[in-house]
């Protein structure tokens, strides 16, 4: 039931902007941010050229890692970012503000020379009797002293050798070696330190992020070993030294980031899994080697992006930022229009970044400057967007969750001229996600927009996406886009619920239960009219209008203003699943053609995602579920491969033998009508006269009335036209046939471009039916058309 937008192509313009642009997130970002952003800035920038002019202004609602800031300033839009999160604004704001170099590296060299040859001292080891120090040590934190000496195996202790050297010992040129009682000794010497002042706070539980009370786990200090906790403090000592300023505010911002690595985590593990307790095969890294190393990768990334840098993050000229909750902030700022609303916004259960950030709220609270701008407030909680179990937020369900989405949308429809997108980067997999997505599209629409597009973009390659079962292949990020639709473009609502479903569901049981008689739009719209008198709606020429619109975009009309089901899609909410798989596996040929008139070439991805758009809109879960169906999947996959050739790893057009014209049209792959219509004008040629389409149902009625002049004797013919894959049952011949009945024809005909089963055959022969099956079609067309037309199910 999508809105046809004449104006929208943002999917083509997206998809050819995308062509060979990777989807990857650049190691100066992922290595500087705490979180991993989701959305690639290479894509972004390709997105947002697509959809907008130099100058326009693009909001992103939803900040986070500042991703869609960096693309909308390398090519020079205006740029309006919100940031729910305090800590997330907090080193936006340090990474995006420019900085004295020189005041920075004179700090930094300060802190250096005082602190870190202590720190070093704390990672102190011998190797062949040479000293060196410690840069990662692997152990097993729950055996106490033999977990150092012998822990468990794993693919990083080379023959028990588990602790890594900051440098290659003089001696043996290795730069790993043995835990050993000079190892053991200097833990215990540490262990004598006092760090009273590392914060002891508990943390907000959710299991969800294994944040969990059984396992100590809600524990600020329980994933931090001793050493470490004495080195992170002496540099927190002496960053509290230096005198307020900005460079200040980013060194702090370094040592924050270095806690994602400073604890007891997984060997070989990032900072992805931050809360884990591990018990065995973890590894403890030296802090001031994480502290150095992150201080230059924070260093590189104003360099890297020293284009978006600005002087005033709050307020630049170029955009500015603001850390608030975006529907009281927008609400409250009515006055703002944007060109393009570009984010992503939290998808169901993903992690609560709130929550997944206590670790760096926290110490910001113990020793930042500013302390009580860190603090994770209800208010904040209550706020953010999303679905979790976590004991605090037990009112996070799905239900207040598609509550908010409702409101995100109303309030975006207030910020947006008409016609402008919102385009939301997430990622869907499950099916309970197509689910949510399917609720989403909903809310959209309640609220004056319209599902346009979902492209999926792999993180290698956006072009080459996996070809295997559809449960398998839209596992990767996706980006889908909204436009808003004029006002009297809307869906028509009433409250919560999609009227225009409820009136294209009474209409198809109005056609089914008249059959054979004429159902007009005049008919339908007063019945519509009765009812929304009866339910207290004004009626007016505005709803009338609306009416007339929705059955045209979901329904055929005919000649006499019949209206009749529509061919070319599938009514998912009427039919029983058979049904609907049989006639969506006759589609697919169509669909095929389609990807391959567009793009030449496809994966199978394409078509579920092309079956998916055009004929659900995204708005059912009865062709997810078809498409979740091993045996189905199978056997359009089966229907594939006939119906194209194999290039690499793509579907390409089916090589035609030499004596075929390359221009044929393969009358395989038409939509229903157009194979009706190339029907009614081959009859023309075989002498019939008054050829016309017939009104009906459009399902299994007659497609074609046409007289044929037999010496001085007019003789009536009805035709049923199908455009079918598998051969044509008995079902429709008998239809057929009660049809010549009812209405007194002479001769009755069926032409398929695939074959009969044997019933059909058997039925036809007894009741003098004429069947023309794909063989017999060709002949006949090539006899008029010579050479214009192939059939591929002869292929």
């Amino acid at each position: 039931m999508r809105k046809k937008i004449k104006t929208n192509k943002i999917y083509e313009t997206i998809t050819e902007a995308l062509n060979n642009v990777e989807n990857t997130i650049p190691r100066v970002i992922s290595e500087t941010y705490t979180f991993k952003g989701r959305k690639s800035p290479n894509i972004l920038e390709k997105v947002i050229a697509s959809v907008t002019k130099e100058g326009d202004v693009i909001l992103d609602p939803f900040m986070g890692s500042g991703t869609t800031l960096i693309a909308s300033q390398k090519i020079n839009r205006k740029f309006i970012g919100i940031e729910l999160d305090n800590y997330t604004y907090s080193i936006d704001k340090t990474l995006f503000e420019h900085i004295d170099i020189n005041s920075l590296e004179k700090n930094f060299r300060l802190i250096k020379d005082n602190i870190k040859d202590q720190i070093m001292l704390l990672y102190e080891t011998r190797c062949c009797g040479e000293k060196n120090y410690i840069k990662k040590v692997l152990f097993d934190p729950q055996n106490g002293k033999e977990g150092y000496f012998n822990p468990i195996p794993n693919r990083e202790i080379r023959q028990g050798r588990n602790i890594k050297l900051i440098k290659k010992c003089p001696i043996c040129n290795s730069k790993d070696k043995f835990f050993e009682d000079f190892d053991w000794k200097k833990i215990q010497e540490i262990n004598n330190i006092d760090t009273s002042k590392f914060p002891t706070d508990l943390y907000l539980v959710n299991s969800r992020i294994n944040i969990t009370a059984s396992t100590g786990a809600h524990k600020y200090e329980a994933i931090f070993t001793h050493r470490n906790k004495v080195a992170l403090l002496m540099l927190q000592k002496e960053i509290t030294k230096l005198i307020p300023s900005r460079e200040k505010e980013f060194l702090q911002q370094v040592l924050v980031s270095v806690l994602s690595l400073a604890r007891i985590a997984m060997y070989g593990s990032s900072t992805d899994i931050l809360y884990h307790v591990v018990n065995e095969s973890a590894q403890d890294m030296n802090v001031w080697e994480l502290f150095e190393s992150k201080y230059k990768k924070f260093c590189r990334f104003q360099e890297e992006y020293s284009y978006a840098l600005t002087d005033n993050f709050c307020n630049g000229n170029n955009y500015f930022v603001v850390n608030d909750d975006y529907y009281r902030y927008l609400n409250t700022h009515p006055e703002i229009i944007v060109d393009a609303i570009i984010t992503d916004f939290p998808y169901t259960d993903q992690v609560p970044y709130l929550e997944r950030n206590q670790m760096f709220r926290i110490w910001l609270n113990h020793f930042d400057d500013n302390k009580k701008q860190f603090i994770l407030t209800k208010d904040m909680l209550d706020k953010e967007l999303v679905v979790t179990n976590a004991i605090e937020r037990k009112e996070k369900n799905l239900k207040n969750y598609y509550h908010d989405i409702d409101k995100m949308f109303a309030t975006f429809y207030k910020h947006l001229p008409d016609n402008r997108p919102v385009i939301i980067f997430t990622k869907l997999g499950k099916l309970k996600y197509f689910n949510v997505f399917a609720k989403i599209v909903d809310y959209a629409r309640k609220n004056g927009f319209e599902y346009t597009f979902r492209i999926g973009v792999e993180k290698n390659d956006p072009t080459l996406r996996k070809q295997s079962a559809y449960k398998n292949t839209l596992i990767n990020e996706v980006i889908i886009g909204f436009e808003k639709l004029p006002n009297n473009k809307r869906y028509f609502y009433i409250g919560d619920i999609n009227y225009e479903t409820k009136i294209v569901d009474d209409i198809y049981k109005q056609i089914k239960k008249m059959k054979d008689l004429p159902y007009t739009i005049t008919g339908a719209v007063n019945k519509i009219k009765k009812e929304l008198n009866l339910m207290g709606i004004h009626y007016n020429e505005v709803i009338q209008r609306k009416i007339i619109d929705i059955i045209k975009d979901n329904f055929y009309i005919g000649d006499n203003q019949e209206i009749q089901l529509d061919k070319k899609r599938l009514y998912l909410d009427q039919e029983d699943e058979d049904t609907l798989f049989k006639k969506l596996y006759e589609l697919v040929p169509f669909y095929i053609s389609n990807l391959l008139n567009k793009k030449g070439k496809f994966v199978l991805e394409d078509l579920y995602v092309e079956l998916i758009d055009e004929l659900s809109d995204g708005n059912n879960k009865t062709l997810y579920s078809l498409l979740n169906d091993d045996n189905n999947i199978k056997e359009i996959d089966e229907l594939v491969a006939n119906k194209t050739d194999i290039s690499g790893k793509y579907y390409i057009k089916k090589e035609l033998p030499k004596d075929f014209n390359k221009n044929a049209i393969d009358i395989a792959t038409m939509d229903p009508y157009e194979f009706e219509n190339l029907c009614k004008i081959l009859l023309e040629h075989e002498g019939f006269v008054d050829v016309h389409r017939k009104g009906g149902s459009g399902d299994l009625g007659v497609d074609i009335v046409a007289k044929f002049f037999n010496g001085n004797s007019s003789e009536m013919w009805l035709i049923q036209c199908k455009r079918w894959v598998s051969n044509v049952d008995a079902t429709p011949i008998q239809r057929l046939i009660a049809e010549r009945e009812r209405l007194g024809a002479n001769r009755i005909a069926c032409y398929t471009t695939s074959g009969y089963s044997k019933d059909a055959k058997k039925i036809a022969k007894m009741q003098n039916v004429d069947l023309i099956d794909g063989k017999d079609l060709i002949i006949m067309l090539n006899r008029h058309f010579e050479g214009k037309y192939y059939n591929s199910n002869l292929q």
